[in-house]
């Protein structure tokens, strides 16, 4: 769910968000690996041409990504972005260079880019995500959500009403946060 939906929710229904990371593959090579390899039987371009016939109504484009990046240090990134009041900027700027461009997400150069579009100091960045200044959040944050029962990215957890798990449409968001609002009324 990209920043302008969140924004437009947040608007309409005065709504708070808090991201945390959730890492559902640590166990991909620091390197990535083939899609194809980690999913056998999988067809990336016909996956990705699926979620583009999806994302279209939204002027989201999904590029025909081939690797499956270990995240953890572009998840650590978020929390540093977040420490420094920049986290949608970054978020906007790894989603983009992953689903987009299909950059390998795991590679610190790629998030040095992604640090850099958002308006980080850069080496302060590198330091944070070498020293694994966010591991023990990380790690935190995937056991809580593992606890309940999280298993897919994203998930959504909405107060008064559960989780919403997958890319759902505003339309979705904006049932749920009507119903909610008739309910505290």
């Amino acid at each position: 769910m990209g920043k302008g939906i969140v924004e437009k929710l947040q608007q309409e229904f005065a709504i708070e968000d808090e991201w945390l990371p959730y890492e559902i593959h640590p166990d991909t090579p620091a390197g990535g690996v083939r899609l194809d390899e980690y999913f056998p039987g999988m067809k990336p371009e016909l996956f990705f041409e699926e979620i583009n016939q999806r994302g279209k109504r939204y002027d989201v484009f999904f590029g025909p990504q081939q690797i499956m990046s270990n995240s953890r240090l572009a998840l650590m990134g978020g929390e540093f972005a977040k420490e420094h009041g920049g986290y949608h900027q970054y978020h906007e700027a790894v989603f983009k260079a992953f689903f987009t461009d299909c950059k390998n997400i795991g590679d610190m150069d790629v998030l040095l880019d992604a640090a850099r579009e958002s308006g980080f100091d850069e080496q302060a960045f590198k330091e944070a995500l070498e020293q694994g200044a966010y591991l023990d959040k990380l790690k935190e944050t995937t056991q809580l959500a593992r606890d309940k029962w999280v298993n897919a990215a994203p998930t959504f957890v909405i107060e008064g009403h559960g989780n919403v798990t997958g890319a759902a449409s505003i339309e979705s968001f904006r049932e749920i946060f009507s119903r909610l609002r008739d309910v505290q009324k």
